[in-house]
């Protein structure tokens, strides 16, 4: 019987030790093979569900699908062992679903880090705890979560990203050189990705210098000739910049104050509408700090003359001078009658382009091909695009193909590089090429500015997209979503204005709203599809805390996130409203003091949503134009559609689960209205036709009753709104058809 032990347990030895392995033999097993590896983790929660796990040999990463519980509670340091089945998630190996996972010890050291350069993060250290030094982060305001950044080092560029639970979403940027520590992941599908570096606390970032660049580089007084760039460092040192019209900072070196903290420095003696690429730097003996390569753009010639339009009606009576225009059903002949003017380029980024009862835009299109513009599109890959299908096949087009979110620009560049910078011009807002968006349905705004400079940086954005400068794209050069850069100039001077421009989703455009909200010292007007950020809705809350004046609209309650709707109703109360008028509410708007001349009237427009998808994945745009009679022209609009809106309420879910029930739903002649509990008042019935109009208003004294009929034989067939307010004003609210 021992010799059979024994045997049995020669016969089985080979299979024990074939069912473990160092890591580096599973990486070199099928996808689909069932591994047993063991090793020390290189992180906790701060990535989400993945543990990376490193021994002596190679990493890998371990995906908790099933949130098996060692594998939940597994933070730095912890040596474990997991069994589990290899897969290739976008190019990234890890091992999922996971059968096993066993605490082996705790409180062990970290691998040692290797010390790489960006090209050195491949496959064969994947997954595994990298470090790579003197890198400079593009990138300004806080990190957002989501988010990729390049940085460069060594000569070299490289991608980091910030996950939605890692601690340093909304910590700051460093403007400075940093040593960055973390881990080598991959995210990569056809023609898109790559290798990044997952960044874990602010432990993994830490200054290589003893000079800090402690504030972002800012930039003032643009004229057509220069500008003036200021920044703050920790220490005394010098003030000096690298700069050229390419990012290889060609011009030299160009010095400013000395042995300062507070930096100034004057680019003179430029042309109008010149780009610049800058990379500033400031010396403290024998230590230097530098930031990353920014944009900046002069003053153009051009006149910046702005035009602005919208698919609904607009209420003149506020207007301060320059009354809004509705262009009802003509937005598309406004579009048509700008292609027509263009001489030599047209670049066109657009999400959704039909040709359903809309004027004949693909005809125009064609036709500026035929004279011999240069014409380039961009467009979403998913969204319905019929008008593209009768373009000249010899027109350069791109799709943002799996970038993971969406191409939502709305944009059109027209002869951004004449030699007369009146020919140049930018149309943008919110409105996509198709027949409910133009033709009084949807409600939208447009806005065109004849200006140079601006022109430029919208080119910038579309080449970055396009992958090529050239008639034809190149989808191997290709940037969409976090995959792209921080690369345009963000700040103009346009008709004597300033003018601010943001792409998402690199430039961290949430925080920029959120600037924008802070800077209303008497009024704000919020006119958006949707709100799902909380910190959107909390900035907004906070205003109307602080006694400015503070309303906004929403396309719908539903469109938002509950927290959302909660922290509005509460600071807003009856000043936070939900759009009634048929279609959809579009427009992405925000009008700060349009009645107050001395406290900088503003408006933020464009195509970005204010969601998470936006700020992380979907290429976006974004303008707010400082300039009091563009404030006014949008808060015409904005009076207009609140004053046909309905209050949100947080009561409106309990009222119409709880205590209030309407049938039947359609109806026609009758519409019943039962009560859960008997009433201590009347109550005040009103229904509004999907114009907003109201159409009947009733008063039933429903006192000690349990329900009450309405006559409604009278109304036509259609979509209604029923609202009920009671003596205390909750109200309810619900959509009711009429057949």
């Amino acid at each position: 019987m021992k010799n059979i032990i024994i045997l049995a347990l020669i016969i089985l030895i080979p299979f024990i030790s074939k069912s473990q392995a160092d890591i580096a033999a599973a990486r070199a097993l099928t996808i689909g093979t069932s591994v047993t590896v063991t090793g020390v983790v290189l992180n906790g929660s701060e990535l989400g569900n993945v543990r990376y796990v490193q021994d002596s040999t190679a990493g890998i990463a371990v995906y908790n699908a099933s949130a098996n519980p060692v594998l939940t509670s597994a933070i730095k340091g912890d040596k474990i062992t997991v069994t589990g089945f290899l897969k290739n998630y976008n190019s990234l190996l890890e091992i999922d679903p996971v059968t096993n996972a066993t605490l082996v010890s705790s409180s062990q050291p970290l691998p040692q880090i290797q010390i790489i350069t960006p090209i050195g993060m491949n496959e064969s250290v994947e997954s595994e705890l990298m470090q790579l030094n003197h890198c400079l982060i593009q990138g300004t305001g806080n990190f957002v979560a989501n988010t990729n950044y390049t940085f460069t080092s060594n000569g070299e560029s490289g991608q980091l990203r910030t996950v939605t639970t890692c601690p340093l979403v909304g910590q700051p940027i460093p403007t400075g050189a940093v040593n960055i520590s973390g881990i080598v992941s991959q995210y990569s599908f056809t023609g898109y990705g790559g290798y990044q570096l997952l960044i874990r606390n602010g432990f993994d970032i830490v200054p290589d210098s003893s000079i800090l660049i402690t504030s972002p580089i800012t930039v003032s007084n643009i004229t057509t000739t220069g500008f003036t760039l200021n920044w703050i460092t920790n220490i005394s040192g010098s003030t000096q910049i690298y700069y050229g019209n390419t990012t290889n900072l060609e011009l030299g070196i160009l010095n400013g104050t000395t042995n300062a903290t507070n930096h100034t420095i004057n680019v003179i003696g430029a042309n109008a509408a010149e780009i610049f690429y800058i990379r500033a730097f400031s010396v403290h003996n024998n230590d230097t700090a530098k930031a990353s390569i920014q944009t900046f753009i002069t003053q153009s010639n051009s006149s910046g003359d702005m035009k602005v339009y919208f698919t609904r009606s607009v209420d003149n009576t506020v207007s301060a001078g320059t009354n809004a225009i509705t262009l009802n059903s003509l937005i598309d002949d406004t579009l048509i009658n700008y292609i027509n003017r263009s001489k030599y380029s047209l670049d066109i980024a657009i999400y959704n382009f039909s040709t359903t009862n809309i004027a004949d835009i693909t005809g125009a299109i064609n036709a500026a091909k035929n004279r011999g513009v240069a014409v380039r599109i961009i467009h979403d890959d998913a969204a319905s695009n019929t008008g593209l299908t009768g373009l000249d096949a010899a027109i350069g087009q791109i799709s943002n193909g799996n970038s993971g979110g969406i191409m939502h620009n709305k944009f059109v560049v027209i002869d951004a590089n004449s030699v007369n910078p009146e020919d140049a011009i930018v149309w943008t807002g919110s409105t996509n090429w198709t027949d409910l968006q133009i033709n009084y349905t949807d409600a939208n705004n447009v806005i065109i500015i004849h200006d140079q400079s601006l022109a430029k940086a919208y080119k910038i954005e579309f080449e970055e997209m396009y992958g090529s400068s050239g008639l034809l794209p190149n989808a191997s050069n290709a940037k969409f979503g976090s995959y792209k850069t921080n690369n345009t100039p963000h700040e103009f001077i346009i008709g004597g204005n300033r003018v601010e421009l943001y792409f998402s989703p690199s430039d961290s455009v949430t925080e920029r709203i959120i600037d924008v909200i802070g800077t209303a010292d008497n009024e704000l007007y919020v006119e958006t599809n949707l709100i799902t950020k909380t910190n959107l809705a909390t900035a907004i809350g906070n205003k109307a805390n602080a006694g400015v004046v503070t309303k906004a609209m929403v396309s719908s309650p539903g469109s938002c996130t509950p927290a959302v709707v909660s922290i509005l109703s509460l600071a807003l109360g009856n000043n936070f409203k939900e759009y009634i008028e048929g279609g959809i509410l579009h427009h992405k708007l925000l009008i700060a003091d349009p009645n107050y001349t001395s406290s900088d009237p503003l408006v933020l427009t464009g195509s970005h949503n204010w969601s998470a998808s936006a700020e992380t994945v979907n290429d976006e745009n974004t303008l707010v134009v400082h300039n009091a009679t563009i404030a006014n022209i949008y808060y015409q609009e904005f009076v207009k559609r609140f004053g046909l809106s309905l209050v949100i309420t947080n009561n409106n879910e309990e009222l119409t689960n709880n205590k209030i029930n309407i049938y039947p739903n359609p109806c026609s002649d009758f519409l019943n209205i039962e009560f859960s509990e008997r009433n201590k008042s009347a109550i005040i019935i009103k229904l509004y036709d999907i114009s907003g109009k109201l159409v009947l208003s009733e008063i039933e004294n429903v006192i000690d009753k349990y329900s009450c009929t309405l006559n409604i034989s009278k109304l036509n067939k259609g979509l209604y709104v029923l609202t009920i307010n009671d003596d205390n004003a909750l109200q309810f609210y619900q959509k009711l058809s009429v057949e």
